[in-house]
């Protein structure tokens, strides 16, 4: 999905490179996000690059209002910026006037310096390029969707509440050419492939809460969505450290996983 700045009048955040340790993402001139009131983060409860921004967000405790949209919402997502995407964060900056930003790298940009220069803090780091991370992610994505999107529809969340909603996405990914009746028939099939790969996963973790041992970075931001989608699949044997991980990461952010779901 193509991504990309949306701003109304009154925000601007020029990018300047950071030198500092670990590579850290770019530097805005300013902090965008502070004195911000009324804080919302618009989203579906499913997207990655939405759980990308809230992981952030609830990390750095930061607490907005979260709205959360049907799949085959149009209107909605459309009267914030134009076009059917998410994740959107809106809010009313120190002269009240109401401001809108899109795509995810750029709200955590603008999340990451403003708490900078408020708190002193930024919590991620860089994605590191890992060739053993890329390589795991690229057989987890050839699999991955076989058991999730089926499960998906099942879950109790806005995103597929709704018949139109569930409808949605079932058109546009059959449009693509994948069947949803044979990804559940290929389910005994898939299920060892994750499960190999969840294990595998284990030995990727170098810290109990990070991919990394320095702490966050975009490596987690890229990981953690997928796997807290793979949450909805009742099938899938969790190692110990892996699960901890995904919990212990979300749960900070107070997010949910779809454990308690599965099915």
């Amino acid at each position: 999905m193509a991504r990309r700045w949306y701003r109304l009048a009154g925000l601007a955040a020029a990018l300047m490179v950071s030198s500092a340790a670990f590579g850290k993402v770019p530097l805005a001139s300013t902090a965008p996000l502070a004195g911000a009131r009324g804080l919302g983060v618009h989203i579906y409860d499913h997207c990655p690059y939405c759980t990308r921004v809230e992981l952030v967000l609830g990390w750095h405790g930061w607490q907005p209002k979260r709205l959360v949209y049907g799949y085959a919402d149009v209107a909605g997502p459309t009267a914030l910026i134009g076009k059917k995407m998410l994740p959107v964060l809106t809010w009313h900056d120190s002269e009240g006037q109401e401001q809108k930003m899109c795509e995810s790298k750029d709200i955590i940009e603008a999340v990451e310096v403003t708490a900078e220069s408020t708190t002193g803090g930024r919590l991620i780091m860089r994605r590191t390029g890992r060739k053993d991370l890329k390589a795991w992610q690229t057989r987890l994505r050839r699999v991955m969707h076989g058991l999730t999107r089926p499960r998906l529809l099942q879950m109790p969340i806005k995103d597929f509440a709704r018949e139109e909603d569930r409808k949605y996405q079932m058109d546009k990914y059959t449009a693509k050419g994948f069947s949803y009746e044979r990804a559940l028939a290929d389910t005994e099939k898939l299920v060892p492939k994750v499960n190999t790969l969840l294990l595998e996963f284990e030995e990727l973790l170098r810290s109990d809460k990070a991919l990394n041992a320095f702490g966050h970075s975009w490596d987690d931001l890229y990981v953690l969505p997928s796997l807290r989608v793979l949450t909805c699949v009742k099938a899938l044997a969790w190692p110990a450290k892996v699960r901890a991980y995904v919990e212990k990461n979300h749960a900070d952010a107070g997010l949910a996983c779809y454990f308690e779901h599965a099915c």
